[in-house]
Formats: structure tokens, C-alpha cells, sequence
């Protein structure tokens, strides 16, 4: 069902429809995981395996839209919810079906990703990290990179089928306890998630306690904080343990470093290739006292939970208990869930990708193709194909030089946060859309006030940082409030730094408002403008609880 009217883009954003029907559907700008543009490789090979698996999963577990469809405009992924058009019967029995599959399915999700889907996911990467690249031709390396594109497609399946389930339980349970207690509950319901182990807060606990062993170690801190990197090596002055540092620092990367600073973005470096991330973040625990562990919320979260599940259990009715209980159990697997499949899918396989490509970009580099290994994520898909089939590469470097130049040109433009035809305004808001995307939240008329979806709750008043990209992140002082267009697993450590957090994307099932409440700090997701409205050095007041951040000063 769709109206005539249209969502109209900037002048200087202009759309190329490449279906003439495609207008006819809603598009929304993906700022959760991609505010900023991305290059040809990442456009072609990424977003088209998890358009392909992303709707396999949908039809799988009888979701009540069709797929998710993707299109990238000027660099931006924008994407669309297919609805699914059938009688009011039609769509009773597929959303029955749909709450059969996640009964079926989600008691038992986690032990399937991590006995099943998980190991499948690894496999799949030693398949990419052990192939002969040195010893393979330009175009048997080119042959191989053009599989990704099922291995993606695959691994997208499997990350759609693990994380629907659990979340539709999550929906139902918000929607039970808001049913029966009302609308106070539902917030209270995202605390009954929290407190369970996780990739996230490993990563932190991880940071923390080799903080803990340099601070320990006498003159290794003032080492460490004067470390620098320099062509992807850390530089390091003279110190008895300096090799020891240098060892269990590779040990730490050997089992995080499997990221980047951006989400799935095949010409970005992981931490691997450039520890200069790890390092400042390693840099700012080794800052904090043993008293300001930041992990004495999360330890706190467990206690807190239980307490809580024992405070709404009581207040349902007798009859409605077991149902209650049988619900949460479901929905607390969310958490892991979310955190350790972005670890391993979002994060590890999206850099194992990048290694297979880079490897191709060696290649062409040693033939004279383009000058840089990086050049290889300017070409598409398509292009690589044409190489593995011997095709003509002597336009490749002027393609290249091209495109770079449209890339970074794409990263001034700020797209529209939705394009083609808007839903009816009567229809129901998508909590997918709504309470994981964080889409849909209006701004009133106050210039003091910004609005959000409230994520965790806590007060607290700081001075405002924007930070747009990690290489930001080092202007952040402890208690400052973050703002930033959105947040990825590498960003988590910068919870133990801040007070607060204000974000342009993501609901309150986002990975933002996960690691805030894990961290215990006040997190206001969603308000679409925080990073436009908010400037740095402005003294703001953040209330998780209700989604307003006032501009004091």
C-alpha cells in the first residue's frame, strides 16, 4: 500500500532509480551502519550478497514483508522493506507462521549459533585466510575473490536467522509486559536483557586488564601513553618488558583485532593491519585508576536483573507468570546474540573479506595494473570478474584515479534520511525500523532540546565532543558526552570513558543502547540531528530515561 507522494531528495543528491517501479517503495538511509559512502567493491559485493541473503532468511522464517531490497545512491545505502500483499487471512496465517517459527526457533537460538552457525561462519574464513594467494595467478586470486559474494550471501542467511528470532521475542515480551503492566514496563523489560556474557564486554575486560598489567609494571605506563604507530608498527621506547608488552599486545589482537574502525567496509584497515586504534583506547585505560573500573556496572547488571524479574513477575497476574517467564527466557539471548554474531560476522569476516581482497590488490599492483593495493576496492564486483576471465585491465588505474575522486566528493554530501514514496501515515511504525534502526523520531519546535529514543537511563550533565570516525575519539575526556552518528563493536571501550552518549541512529535494541546499559551510561539513541544540532565544548544535560538532551549553554 503506498501513496502518491514522494520523499524528495536534495538537489545536490540526486537519485538514478535503476527500476522505474523502485520509487514506489519506502527507502531509509542506513546511518546505523553506514553514515558514510562507501567504495564500488564494498557497493557491488557487500550490499548485494545481504540483499540476497537477508531476504532468503525473511522468507525463511516468514517475516511479514517479502525481503529487504538495497540501493546505493551517490556512495549511501539506502534500504527497503518489500511488503508483502495478500488478503487480511493471507496475512493473519504468515504472521502466525511467523510467531510459530520464532516459538520453534528462539528457545534455543543461542546454542545453535554457537554449536552450528558460529563454527559454519569460521569455517568459512579459514577457507579465505588459508588460500595459496602467493601462489596463485592474478586471475585465480581474481576467480577467487569473485566467491565472496556467495560466502557473504551465505554468511548474511545466517545472520539474518540467527538475530530475527530472537529479536521477535524480544518485541513480544516488550509487548506482553506493556500489555499487562503498561508502557513503564517495557523499558523496565531491556534491563531484563543486560548482564549476560558477551564479545563486547569481553573486549573491554580484555583492554582492562592489560591496563592493569602495564600500570603494574614500574615506568610501562609512561612507555605505552608515549607510544606511537608508524606504517601500521607500534613504536616503542627502550623498557625491560618492552617485548613483553609487544607479546601480549599481538596476543590481544590475535583474538579482537579481527575488526575495523567501520562497519563491513572492505577498504578500511582492520587492527591488524593499523593497531593505531587499540592503542589509543589501550592508552586511556592505562589513564584510569584501579578505583574507576568501568566494568563494575556490568558486574552490577546481573544482581540488578534478577532483582527486577522478581519485582515483575510479582506484579502479573498468577496465571500469567509462566508465560512471562517462558518469554524472557527467549529474549535474554538477545544480548549475546547481537553483541558475539556483529563480533564474529559483522566484524571478523567482514575483515577476513578485506584480506582476500588485498591480496588481489597485491597482485595487480605487481603487474603493473594500479599503484596501490587499496585501488582494488575502487573497482566493482562485475570488474574483478572480468579479470579472472582475462579480460582487458589497462583502464583500471584511470577508473581507479576516478572513482577516488567521487568517493571523497560523496563523503561532503549529507544524504536525505529517506527516499522514494513515505508509508501511509496511518500505518503501524516497524519496531525493526523503530526500536533497532532508531528511525522516525521528530524533533520539536525548542532549539534548546534534542530528541531521541531513551536507550539507558541515568542523568548526566557534560560537555558536548562530536566524534565521526574513530580518529576523533582521542578529544574525549572522561565524562564527556559522545555524540556520534552511531556506534560499532570497535567503538565499546569508549564506554568506560564517557558519561554519556548521544547518537544520530539506533533504537534502544541497538548496539549502542546494549553497551550503555552494560556500561551503565545514560545513552539517548535515534535523534537523527544530534551531530548536527550539537557542537563540540556545548555544556548539555542527557536524561536516558526520557530521550531529551537540553542544551544548557
Amino acid at each position: 500500500m503506498t501513496t502518491e507522494t514522494t520523499t524528495q531528495a536534495p538537489v545536490e543528491f540526486p537519485i538514478e532509480w535503476g527500476d522505474p517501479s523502485d520509487e514506489q517503495l519506502f527507502w531509509f538511509q542506513d546511518n546505523l551502519h553506514f553514515p558514510h559512502p562507501q567504495t564500488p567493491l564494498n557497493g557491488t559485493l557487500f550490499q548485494t550478497a545481504f540483499e540476497i541473503g537477508a531476504s532468503a532468511a525473511i522468507s525463511k522464517l516468514s517475516m511479514p514483508i517479502s525481503g529487504l531490497r538495497t540501493t546505493m545512491q551517490n556512495g549511501y545505502l539506502f534500504l527497503a522493506p518489500v511488503p508483502v500483499h495478500g488478503s487480511p487471512e493471507e496475512m493473519e496465517a504468515r504472521f502466525g507462521e511467523m510467531q510459530r517459527l520464532t516459538m520453534e526457533l528462539a528457545p534455543t537460538i543461542l546454542q545453535d549459533w554457537r554449536e552450528t552457525f558460529e563454527p559454519q561462519v569460521e569455517e568459512a574464513a579459514a577457507r579465505i585466510l588459508n588460500f595459496d594467494y602467493a601462489g596463485s595467478s592474478t586471475a585465480e586470486v581474481a576467480a577467487f575473490v569473485v566467491t565472496f559474494k556467495q560466502a557473504l550471501t551465505d554468511v548474511w542467511d545466517i545472520h539474518m536467522r540467527v538475530n530475527i528470532p530472537v529479536m521477535n521475542a524480544v518485541f513480544g515480551l516488550e509487548h506482553f509486559l506493556g500489555e499487562v503492566l503498561g508502557e513503564e514496563a517495557v523499558s523496565q523489560a531491556r534491563q531484563l536483557l543486560q548482564g549476560f556474557p558477551n564479545k563486547s564486554v569481553a573486549l573491554g575486560q580484555a583492554y582492562w586488564d592489560l591496563s592493569r598489567w602495564i600500570r603494574s609494571t614500574e615506568g610501562l605506563a609512561d612507555v605505552i601513553l608515549a607510544a606511537r604507530v608508524h606504517n601500521g608498527e607500534i613504536e616503542l621506547e627502550d623498557h625491560a618488558v618492552a617485548e613483553e608488552f609487544r607479546t601480549r599486545f599481538q596476543t590481544f589482537l590475535d583474538e579482537f583485532g579481527w575488526r575495523s574502525d567501520v562497519f563491513a567496509e572492505v577498504g578500511h584497515p582492520s587492527w591488524h593491519e593499523d593497531p593505531s586504534t587499540p592503542i589509543t583506547q589501550l592508552k586511556e585505560y592505562v589513564r584510569k585508576d584501579d578505583g574507576d573500573n568501568p566494568f563494575e556496572a556490568h558486574q552490577q547488571q546481573a544482581a540488578d536483573r534478577d532483582r527486577l524479574t522478581e519485582e515483575l513477575a510479582a506484579r502479573l497476574p498468577e496465571e500469567a507468570q509462566p508465560q512471562f517467564r517462558g518469554m524472557l527466557g527467549m529474549a535474554q539471548q538477545y544480548v549475546p546474540i547481537a553483541e558475539d554474531h556483529n563480533f564474529t560476522i559483522d566484524q571478523k569476516f567482514s575483515t577476513v573479506i578485506r584480506h582476500g581482497v588485498v591480496q588481489l590488490g597485491d597482485k595487480l599492483v605487481a603487474d603493473g595494473v594500479v599503484s596501490n593495493r587499496e585501488d582494488v576496492c575502487y573497482l566493482t564486483h562485475e570488474e574483478i570478474g572480468q579479470l579472472a576471465a582475462g579480460g582487458d585491465s589497462s583502464g583500471c588505474s584511470d577508473l581507479v584515479r576516478t572513482r577516488r575522486q567521487d568517493f571523497l566528493n560523496q563523503r561532503s554530501i549529507k544524504p536525505p534520511p529517506g527516499i522514494g514514496t513515505p508509508p501511509p501515515a496511518d500505518m503501524p511504525p516497524d519496531p525493526l525500523v523503530t526500536k533497532f534502526f532508531g528511525f522516525g523520531v521528530q524533533q520539536d519546535d525548542d532549539a534548546s532540546t534534542v530528541t531521541g529514543y531513551p536507550a539507558s537511563n541515568g542523568v548526566v550533565t557534560g560537555v558536548a565532543k562530536i566524534v565521526l570516525t574513530l580518529d576523533e575519539a582521542d578529544k574525549l575526556e572522561p565524562g564527556d558526552v559522545m555524540v556520534c552518528r552511531m556506534t560499532m563493536p570497535a567503538w565499546t571501550p569508549l564506554f568506560g570513558i564517557v558519561g554519556a552518549v548521544v547518537s544520530d541512529s539506533g533504537g534502544p535494541l541497538s548496539h549502542c543502547a546494549i553497551v550503555a546499559r552494560e556500561y551503565g551510561v545514560p545513552c539517548v539513541a535515534g535523534t537523527q540531528v544530534g551531530t548536527s544540532v550539537l557542537k563540540d565544548g556545548m555544556t548539555v544535560r542527557v536524561d536516558g530515561a526520557t530521550g531529551i538532551i537540553q542544551i544548557l549553554d
